[in-house]
C-alpha cells in the first residue's frame, strides 16, 4: 500500500461523505420546500373553511360536512405527529379530532337522509 500525501485523506473522506449524501436520496432543500408548501396549503384550506362556514351560516346551510372534514384532518394530523413524538397531547388531539370528525359526519349523513 502506498503512503498517502498530506490532504489526500481529507478529500477521500469528503468524497465518501458526498457519495453517502447522494445515496440517501434526501435533499434538505426539497424537504424544506415541501414543508413550506404544506404550511401554505393548510393555511389556504383553513381560510376556505372559514369562508364556507360563514357563508353557510349566512345562508342557513348546515356546516356538518365542513366540520367533519376539518376535525378529521386535525385528528389524523395529530395522529401522524403522535406516531413520531409519542406525546400525550398529540394522542388526545388525535382521538378527539377523529371522534369529532366521525360525529359531524354522522350528523351530516343523518341530515341528508331524512
Amino acid at each position: 500500500m502506498m503512503p498517502r500525501k498530506l490532504g489526500e485523506e481529507k478529500s477521500m473522506n469528503k468524497e465518501e461523505i458526498l457519495e453517502k449524501s447522494r445515496e440517501a436520496k434526501s435533499d434538505e432543500g426539497s424537504q424544506y420546500a415541501q414543508n413550506k408548501g404544506r404550511r401554505i396549503g393548510v393555511a389556504a384550506m383553513m381560510i376556505l373553511f372559514i369562508i364556507l362556514i360563514l357563508y353557510n351560516l349566512f345562508m342557513g346551510i348546515d356546516n356538518n360536512a365542513i366540520f367533519a372534514l376539518f376535525w378529521t384532518y386535525l385528528g389524523f394530523e395529530s395522529y401522524g405527529k403522535y406516531r413520531f413524538t409519542k406525546g400525550k397531547a398529540e394522542l388526545v388531539g388525535a382521538i378527539a379530532g377523529m371522534i369529532a370528525g366521525a360525529g359531524f359526519l354522522a350528523g351530516y349523513l343523518i341530515s341528508t337522509l331524512v
